[in-house]
């Protein structure tokens, strides 16, 4: 039983992996900055709900129209995944609306990373700035990003 729930919680990862994948390339993106490597990606809700990880930490019924949002931190000089920094997503949606929200501590693969339901109601550019910090008190590190989103 134990390794049966094992392997599907692998096979969950793997699609969401795999969806990643296969999104366009505005929908996966990096940027490098301070030190850290971050990555972006953008799936619908509905992939990444089926992930062990993140299913249990989103709700089973978002909002029509909602994307999941993951960061993973690397550090660039050690090569090392970090997963203790608090990361807060801004999105400003094509229409100049903000919604604002601090990421969940999340996993996929047992790999850390950050992510949150966002809501993208309609097709068009959505910036996206992640404010990371590293460690409490530390002075925040800001990055961007930009997603051409099409219903």
């Amino acid at each position: 039983m134990i390794v049966r729930r094992k392997f599907i919680g692998l096979a969950a990862t793997a699609a969401v992996v795999a969806a990643f994948a296969c999104v366009p390339a505005g929908a996966q993106q990096v940027r490098a900055v301070e030190g850290l490597t971050v990555n972006l990606g953008v799936v619908p809700a509905s992939v990444a709900l089926g992930a062990a990880g993140h299913s249990d930490m989103h709700p089973a019924h978002p909002p029509s129209g909602s994307q999941h949002l993951l960061i993973t931190l690397d550090d660039k000089e050690r090569g090392k995944r970090i997963g203790d920094a608090d990361v807060t997503i801004e999105v400003t949606n094509p229409d100049g609306r903000v919604e604002k929200k601090p990421l969940l501590h999340t996993q996929a693969g047992g790999l850390p990373d950050y992510s949150e339901l966002f809501v993208f109601g309609s097709p068009g550019k959505y910036s996206i700035r992640v404010i990371i910090t590293p460690q409490p008190g530390t002075k925040p590190i800001e990055t961007r990003f930009v997603v051409n989103h099409v219903n």
